[in-house]
């Protein structure tokens, strides 16, 4: 049985229509290797214009291909071209770049090249030049806009839209003196993406040579002594590129205890010179889940347009961090909670517009019912001293003025149906956003506020804020890099908090707030850090990849 691509090529050879008798004689065995580069591109030219629908790997880029084709730019770019065999050994290796080899059929390309000089049809050759121009693109689209949308996973995610632009793509080929040199020029351009990168390279090489040494589970040792282990931790150390090289002795040296702090930091535990038993488990993970784990945070760091990636506040909700990024480069770091985590699914990207210092609550019905109705019917004037304020149509309604004795929650429930009544709260002790709120683009898909501290049990959760609110811990230090420098308080941002007034500061243009997931991380010293998965995000992640169903 012929397939759809057998069925094009059998109909474009055996149509009787003139327009292709102007284009090729009829008999003509065409030989690619005698064939001028002009005339295979006036073939190409001559298949995107044709009205017939072409194979899909092709057809979905149709108009920007042919755009590129008939332009002053165009020309043949893989027959007869060192640029074919570059293709398909990136294809081959794509889990160098963090994709998956088996997405990309370099054997297809393959042997169409092959079959170039058995060719007797100039559409064939024709053909040839474009199966290789649609594959590329596939690529080079998943390199930079990743494989999968963020709404495959989270229907809910708000992210900016990435694509890109196939002409940009091929006149930038063109332009590259190799494919190396393109593909560096064509990924995402940060320092973070960067590492990871790099980093997943080395753990290839890992893999290849068989994984990780395996640690066998014992006491613990540390600095001053020797233990028959010793070795082995070296040897596995080395392979995290902590030390320079890895001997047998025994003895555990200063150098090496060095090394375990650095090792207990990647792995998120307490920095000491100590081997334990929870870093002998976080070193025996297998080589293929850290390279999962590099694998899902590269592909998440290609969601976002590099246009919005100049300058970024990143909060990392599985791991309860923040970094804020410019150009990629981790400036500061810090703690961020989201609000009750196992309901707060947030995925997203917007732009930061503004910071309120003292800002002002509106307080949602379900506290007012739950939390304030008791105390108005007890005593309104002790709530309105507490700083609680009601409108009524934007008029301002005394809170001793309303019968509230009589007042159940229905009631309220049917006012704020009617959105007679709005009910606010000023900067004060009851106010939970803090001494500061973000204003945000999409207010309603994520809020962003002061926390005092970190919970001690590191959880969060306040049900009377969204569910998409995140609280970032001791933030002041970080809003001189949010705020736009020309208006900046020239005494200091303390000094200005201290005056307890509610004034607004419009952030530095460009900057974006985004939420989402990662078990590895670049820190601030250009350090890895691997974390959890403690919210399986990476376990969908992985699924939609790989096509199997989310867990």
């Amino acid at each position: 049985m012929m397939n759809a691509d057998d069925n094009w090529k059998r109909n474009w050879v055996n149509r009787g229509v003139a327009g292709y008798l102007a284009v090729f004689i009829v008999g003509l065995l065409v030989n690619p290797s005698f064939v001028r580069a002009n005339e295979i591109l006036e073939n190409v030219r001559w298949l995107l214009s044709d009205p017939e629908r072409l194979p899909l790997i092709v057809e979905k880029r149709r108009n920007e291909i042919a755009a590129f084709y008939n332009s002053d730019q165009g020309e043949v770019l893989w027959l007869n071209q060192p640029r074919s065999l570059e293709l398909t050994n990136h294809m081959e290796n794509a889990d160098r770049e963090g994709l998956r080899p088996e997405d990309y059929p370099a054997e297809v390309l393959v042997k169409a090249t092959a079959s170039l000089n058995s060719l007797s049809s100039a559409a064939d050759v024709a053909w040839v030049e474009l199966l290789h121009t649609g594959h590329f693109l596939d690529y080079v689209h998943d390199l930079r806009a990743g494989r999968v949308s963020p709404r495959v996973l989270y229907p809910d995610a708000y992210m900016p839209f990435n694509s890109i632009d196939a002409v940009e793509a091929l006149s930038r080929l063109v332009a590259s003196e190799d494919m190396d040199i393109f593909i560096a020029d064509w990924q995402p351009q940060d320092d973070t993406y960067r590492r990871l990168k790099a980093h997943l390279q080395q753990l290839h090489e890992i893999r290849k040579s068989g994984g990780f040494t395996y640690l066998e589970p014992g006491e613990a040792v540390e600095a001053g002594q020797s233990a028959p282990e010793v070795p082995a931790l070296r040897k596995r150390l080395l392979e995290d590129g902590l030390i320079a090289d890895a001997s047998d002795d025994e003895f555990f040296d200063k150098r090496l205890a060095f090394a375990v702090g650095q090792a207990r930091q990647r792995y998120g535990l307490d920095v000491s010179g100590r081997v334990t038993p929870e870093l002998i488990r976080a070193l025996n993970i297998p080589v293929g889940r850290r390279i999962e784990q590099l694998t899902n945070a590269m592909e998440r760091i290609r969601w976002l347009p590099n246009e919005y990636a100049r300058l970024q506040l990143y909060i990392n909700k599985g791991e309860n961090t923040y970094v804020f990024l410019d150009n990629g480069r981790v400036v500061q770091e810090g703690q961020a909670y989201p609000n009750c985590p196992d309901r707060n699914h947030t995925t997203m990207a917007t732009t930061i517009e503004a910071v309120t210092f003292h800002p002002t609550w509106q307080v949602p019905w379900e506290f007012f019912g739950k939390e304030l109705l008791p105390r108005l019917q007890q005593d309104p004037e002790q709530v309105e001293a507490a700083g609680y304020y009601l409108k009524r149509s934007g008029a301002d309604v005394p809170l001793d003025a309303l019968p509230w004795k009589q007042a159940t929650i229905r009631d309220l429930e049917r006012a704020s149906n009617r959105e007679q009544y709005a009910l606010y709260l000023p900067a004060s002790s009851e106010n939970p956003l803090g001494k500061y709120a973000y204003r945000l683009r999409q207010e309603h898909r994520l809020s962003l506020f002061d926390l005092d501290a970190a919970p001690e049990d590191g959880l969060f959760c306040n049900p009377y804020l969204p569910k998409t609110a995140f609280g970032i811990v001791n933030g002041l230090d970080i809003l001189d890099k949010i705020i736009e420098p020309r208006v900046l308080p020239v005494d200091g941002i303390e000094d200005r908090i201290s005056r307890r007034d509610t004034v607004t500061f419009p952030a530095r243009g460009g900057l974006m707030a985004v939420v989402s997931h990662l078990s590895v991380w670049v820190q601030r010293q250009g350090l890895i850090r691997f974390g959890h998965d403690p919210y399986l995000e990476d376990a969908r992640l992985t699924a939609a990849l790989s096509g199997r169903p989310k867990p």
